[in-house]
């Protein structure tokens, strides 16, 4: 099973550390924020981990692969983008690699700027059970915080509805960006993208293929960190370094 990284974006709303230095190689706790993200892949130890950039910050991700000296096989994927104007998106991307590297599925996918202590066999876990798409959840416990996330409302272990930041939350399961798509899921994916479908956001497809398909979800606790900005960043080093 191969695992994906997603690592593509320009992170303007971190600069200025982001802009000669990609968000995902960021420093965090003494290394590169990437190495975290590769560390939690371990538990499902993946054939390969494809990390997908964009054109512009390659030679800095190339740099990382080549000082790699831990046990997952890294390859880089290279999207085309140099600029935010012209980013794909977390799904353009996905698009783009699924389709260049002829990937049908089963695989794990994680945001590279995902920070957590979760143990994600436990994903593996479920889609060995029920051969479905697993979605890993966080349970944010607070409703007002809901608003600000993705929300996933449930029936047992199946996912029934995906909402980005609804004003009135069913419930306070965020949806982390670690997800494990099966081979229906990779399916549901092109379906997905030849109607026309958003390719920005995860949670665009997520929402499509909840109302559609029969989803799963593993709900997580403890810690995670989904770092988009100077105040999550400074978060999630003062998690890692305590």
């Amino acid at each position: 099973m191969d695992s994906i990284v997603l690592a593509g974006g320009f992170a303007k709303r971190m600069l200025p550390l982001t802009e000669k230095t990609p968000k995902q190689l960021l420093d965090v706790a003494g290394k590169p924020m990437l190495s975290h993200v590769l560390h939690s892949l371990e538990s499902v130890s993946p054939d390969r981990v494809i990390v997908s950039v964009n054109s512009f910050f390659a030679p800095n991700f190339n740099k990382f692969v080549e000082g790699y000296e831990g046990p997952l096989n890294l390859q880089l994927f290279v999207e085309s983008s140099n600029s935010e104007d012209e980013k794909l998106g977390a799904l353009g991307a996905l698009n783009l690699l699924f389709n260049e590297l002829s990937i049908t599925g089963p695989v794990i996918i994680a945001g590279g700027d995902n920070l957590s202590d979760f143990d994600l066999s436990r994903m593996l876990t479920q889609s060995d059970k029920t051969q479905r798409d697993v979605i890993g959840l966080y349970d944010v416990e607070d409703y007002e915080l809901a608003k600000l996330y993705g929300i996933a409302e449930i029936d047992g272990d199946r996912i029934v509805d995906f909402i980005e930041k609804p004003a009135e939350p069913e419930s306070t399961l965020a949806a982390t960006a670690y997800w494990l798509l099966s081979e229906d899921g990779v399916s549901n994916f092109f379906e997905y993208i030849n109607s026309g479908g958003d390719r920005d956001a995860l949670g665009n497809f997520l929402a499509w293929n909840v109302r559609r398909n029969d989803v799963r979800c593993v709900s997580f606790r403890g810690n995670w960190y989904d770092i988009g900005d100077l105040e999550s960043y400074k978060a999630a080093q003062k998690w890692l370094t305590n």
